[in-house]
């Protein structure tokens, strides 16, 4: 199993003022997030600690029973129509950034949150940062029908702008939230934290799923209380955004000088084992988690999940399961756990656990590509074709530029007959990546049953230039062909 780790203002005076007549409207949405206790007495008591500034998600995490608790209580933007009537009540002139009062329910004692909305003025908006501005954080993961490989990297919070990112009114929430982060990082590099703070919250606003926003979100607010130095924060945004650029080493430098600046800072060494685990370097990364990472936050899930991979790229299938469970139990909310988890399963051709995995993943991260692609796979090899093509569709609609999701789409309709349909997908995928050896492989298949054994050989030409083994079946249907062409 192959593993390729990532080489991945304040508003104080404008929100206590703010009140919220507009809510009235029916189809008007609010960033919510919610804490719900058992216990009346602690309802109370978490009320007050929010009412003196203390973190809303941290609470949620510590405390809620209620939904999304692990994502720090946050909703993301609810109708506000559709909420019960006691929450519309509590939250009636709420200004935002402050906890409604306790309200009792029949699942305990809730508390309520609004969060910034973008345009309530104080916070930048984000850039409209223009198509190309950032190359991708990776390839993607490359998944034909035959040895789909853990090729990915879950433990760096993904942005990924493979779509334009200039802003549009039809731009997805989870695009918007992109730039948000983006534009939170920019911030923390120039110094301003609360400005920071207030992007990554309204990236939450638009998809609370957005783990790269929860981390760095978390990250700020330990900044704020001065319980991380700022010379590590900037240099941690500066490695994350260099991963954006590609630029692997300066990410790597950058987050291993986070611990010269803060000795108790230990995010930066998380990404720095991830990318030195992704350098092959893994007992370096293996010691940095174990003895650095863990010793001082023994409950990160992703120092869990960056084991895990590991594992699975040193063929020990039970220890990565062992690491991932793990990961799961610290953070069931945690979608690439899932993911991950399902990719063993995979390999292990246990489809029904790596269907339950994937469908788990897309439930908690309804924007994974990945895991729309893979769930597709486990549809094919399961027999239900109808299912899997759906499953690669809903994978090129999140996701247009995924070239192994058009490759996988392309065989499907090679097992349909639908050659020239099939061809079409292949061209789609070299359209994104031009040096995508599966494609020209499949490519050449597809061709030499349409009997066109000349786009055939020069198809397999091409996948073999690239490194890609073609079957040898299909060299050896073309060879006869050659040799005509040559006399």
């Amino acid at each position: 199993m192959k593993l390729r780790l990532a080489t991945i203002l304040s508003l104080a005076v404008l929100l206590l003022a703010f009140t919220l007549p507009a809510l009235a409207q029916s189809d008007e949405k609010v960033d919510l997030g919610i804490i719900t206790v058992k216990q009346k007495d602690l309802a109370n008591q978490l009320a007050g600690e929010l009412a003196k500034g203390a973190s809303f998600e941290t609470l949620a995490k510590r405390n809620s029973v209620g939904p999304a608790s692990f994502r720090g209580g946050r909703l993301g933007k609810v109708p506000y129509a559709r909420l019960r009537s006691e929450y519309r009540a509590a939250l009636e002139g709420l200004a935002p950034n402050k906890p409604s009062k306790v309200i009792p329910t029949e699942e305990g004692y809730t508390i309520l949150m609004r969060f910034d909305q973008p345009g309530e003025g104080g916070a930048s908006p984000a850039p409209a940062f223009q198509a190309g501005g950032f190359k991708d954080l990776e390839k993607s993961t490359r998944f034909t029908t035959n040895e789909p490989s853990m090729d990915t990297s879950p433990v760096t919070p993904e942005i990924s702008p493979g779509e334009p990112m200039q802003k549009s009114e039809t731009d997805a929430p989870y695009l918007v939230a992109r730039r948000k982060v983006l534009a939170g990082v920019e911030s923390l590099i120039a110094g301003k934290l609360k400005q920071a703070e207030s992007n990554f919250s309204q990236a939450l606003g638009d998809n609370p799923r957005e783990d790269s926003a929860v981390f760095l979100l978390e990250m700020t607010r330990q900044g704020i209380k001065g319980k991380v130095k700022p010379k590590a924060i900037k240099l941690f945004a500066e490695g994350f955004l260099a991963i954006t650029e590609n630029d692997g080493s300066v990410a790597l430098q950058k987050f291993l000088e986070c611990k010269k600046a803060d000795p108790g800072f230990w995010q930066g060494e998380l990404f720095a084992a991830n990318m030195l685990a992704g350098q092959g370097q893994r007992e370096e990364a293996k010691r940095i988690i174990e003895k650095e990472v863990l010793v001082r936050n023994p409950s990160s899930a992703r120092a869990y999940v960056t084991l895990g991979l590991m594992a699975a790229d040193e063929n020990m299938p039970n220890k990565a399961r062992e690491y991932l469970e793990r990961a799961v139990q610290l953070n069931p909310e945690f979608a690439q756990a899932h993911y991950q988890l399902g990719m063993i399963a995979f390999y292990s051709r246990d489809f029904k656990t790596a269907e339950r995995q994937f469908k788990q993943t897309i439930a908690l991260d309804p924007f994974n590509d990945q895991a729309s692609n893979s769930l597709g796979l486990v549809y094919l090899y399961t027999k239900r074709p109808n299912e899997a093509q759906k499953m690669y569709k809903k994978a090129l609609s999140l996701n247009p530029g995924y070239p192994d999701a058009h490759v996988n789409l392309g065989n499907l309709y090679v097992t349909q007959k639908k050659v020239n349909l099939a061809i079409d997908e292949y061209v789609k995928a070299l359209a994104v990546d031009p040096k995508f050896g599966p494609a020209y492989s499949n490519m050449a298949g597809a061709y030499a049953l349409k009997g066109d054994w000349s786009e055939a050989a020069t198809a397999a030409d091409k996948a073999l230039e690239l490194g890609y083994q073609v079957p040898q079946g299909l060299l050896e249907a073309i060879a006869p062909h050659r040799a005509k062409k040559a006399q």
